[in-house]
């Protein structure tokens, strides 16, 4: 069987994206696929889920947003759909059910993938699997009650398909602050153990504040930027597309009936403790939404921009007049509380041991110039912060697969 010039793993919108670009520079080349094109859109999202980014944001090669709502917010199926038309729009040569297991030297300078189907061999290859590869867990996790189901942010899907009863979500990310706004409106007792996530008003002086916050430059932060290489995992800003984008706030949860916790510490068996930080978890939230509105009032006064002032909708996550420090609890008895279910919002790990070169930082993460690495052939795709702010980001990943691809065209030229 004749092998191809380049192997890319993984068919999100990374893979996918650097496989319209191969193409285009007509290099022969294969995804390979553990499951679907776009899994973790279709597969890892929760039913009411839905772009946290506004339709024009959808900036991938070839598959850019035109539809007529570019100010809205794509569901989780439609998006999907979008990514698996494309990649059959323009031919991409994927290969599903294969799961890469191990790469490492090949012959003749070759780079080797085993994979769950036997061994391949290119001369290139791109790992484009990301890093939100596997849900992460606390390991006080394993001490929890038998009775009480756990889930990850990934394998939740709708409230009714819950037990009876109250929920604890853990994390209040922007994946966590979602659920338990989708779990709350379903009329469930949510419970949430809250985190240092920042926030940020949906809207603000008129304009979606992606629009803002991509105008001030926020996206095209580079990682030199960053106080710490460990900031690049930092939890989302809160905020919601749901109900064509919706603002979510601790202060907004609590107002509609959601019980806020500090960080969760501890659990042995039906006991649950929190950390005493629950205070400064909002507190630290309100100073960058606060910090927000004045980098955003201070570039429309810079540059003449005509903008309305902020409406009491556009605030309604803020604190309110006569808002008293949040009361909180530092343990509970989840049976007392009712709690069926807790669902973890805890974030992600990677893992790229399985690559057989010394290629990663002390924290296990890929060191690459614009993605590509000190190997010889061997490149990556969609890496948070890989080269700026969004390159892990719908409107970002194509600029990054443009440059891959023409890298790999000079190197696969020079090589001959």
């Amino acid at each position: 069987m004749h092998e191809p010039e380049v192997i890319v793993i993984g068919a999100g919108q990374a893979g996918l994206s650097t496989s319209y670009y191969l193409t285009g520079h007509g290099i022969g080349h294969e995804v390979l696929e553990m499951e679907v094109p776009g899994r973790s859109w279709s597969r890892r999202r929760w039913d009411s889920f839905t772009l946290v980014t506004p339709n024009w944001t959808v900036r991938l090669p070839g598959a850019e947003y035109r539809g007529d709502d570019p100010d809205g917010f794509m569901g989780r199926d439609e998006f999907a759909a979008c990514l698996t038309g494309w990649a059959e729009q323009f031919g991409c040569p994927v290969r599903t059910g294969v799961a890469a297991t191990a790469l490492g030297n090949g012959r003749d300078g070759r780079l080797r993938i085993e994979t769950t189907e036997g061994p391949l061999e290119a001369s290139a290859v791109v790992v484009a699997t990301g890093t939100m590869q596997t849900p992460r867990r606390p390991d006080f996790a394993a001490t929890l009650s038998s009775r009480v189901r756990q889930l990850d942010a990934e394998t939740y899907r709708n409230p009714e398909e819950l037990a009876p009863g109250a929920v604890l979500v853990v994390g209040s990310g922007q994946t966590g602050g979602q659920i338990a706004d989708d779990l709350r409106l379903s009329g469930r007792k949510v419970l949430l153990s809250t985190g240092g996530a920042r926030r940020v008003p949906r809207r603000y002086r008129g304009r979606d504040c992606t629009e803002w916050l991509s105008e001030l430059g926020f996206f095209d932060r580079t990682p030199d930027m960053l106080d710490s290489p460990a900031e690049r995992f930092r939890a989302e800003v809160q905020v919601s597309g749901r109900d064509g984008g919706r603002t979510i706030s601790l202060h907004r949860l609590r107002r509609d009936g959601v019980e806020l916790f500090g960080r969760l510490t501890a659990i042995d068996g039906e006991k649950a403790e929190f950390a005493d930080d629950l205070q400064r978890n909002i507190d630290n939230a309100d100073t960058f939404s606060r910090m927000f509105q004045d980098m955003v009032g201070a570039h429309i006064e810079k540059n003449g921009i005509d903008a309305p002032l902020p409406t009491a909708e556009e605030l309604d996550g803020e604190p309110a007049a006569g808002d008293l420090p949040a009361p909180h609890r530092r343990a509970i008895d989840l049976r007392e509380e009712n709690v069926a279910t807790v669902v973890w919002a805890t974030g992600f790990s990677y893992d790229f041991s399985w690559i057989d070169f010394p290629v990663c930082d002390a924290m296990g993460y890929p060191v690459t110039d614009r993605g590509a690495t000190a190997v010889p052939g061997l490149y990556f795709m969609g890496l948070n912060w890989m080269v700026t702010r969004k390159s892990g980001l719908l409107f970002g990943v194509g600029d990054d697969a443009r440059h891959v691809a023409a890298h790999i065209a000079d190197y696969l030229g020079a090589s001959r």
